[in-house]
């Protein structure tokens, strides 16, 4: 299992134990087949709206209150395309966050005014 895994549950259970709902986005999912199966696939998922950076945690609470949570390893960074997906996810006056720890999941909440 991938560190970021590990990090990403305890961070989901964190979100659940304070009464909110998380939900993945499976963009960084390995494809199968071939170079060229794997390019169609990718061809086919951005067409049905993939969204190359896009992070990989919703996170629901009450009254319509949806925030993105980015998970990174201590020591790994955003990508160019995460960066890019923050900037237009924030301009549109969305919470995000980039999160490396379930204890950083509290400090989050309160950050956005959720707790």
């Amino acid at each position: 299992m991938r560190p970021e895994t590990i990090i990403q549950r305890a961070i989901r259970m964190q979100f659940k134990a304070l009464g909110f709902e998380s939900v993945h986005v499976p963009n960084g999912s390995v494809l199968a087949g071939d170079k060229v199966r794997r390019a169609r696939q990718m061809n086919s998922l951005k067409a049905d709206g993939l969204m190359p950076g896009f992070p990989d945690l919703l996170i629901y609470g009450s009254e319509g209150r949806i925030g993105h949570v980015e998970v990174k390893q201590e020591g790994s960074y955003q990508q160019k395309t995460q960066k890019v997906c923050q900037s237009w996810l924030e301009g549109l006056g969305h919470k995000y966050a980039v999160l490396r720890s379930s204890e950083d999941v509290k400090e989050t909440l309160e950050k956005w005014n959720w707790l």
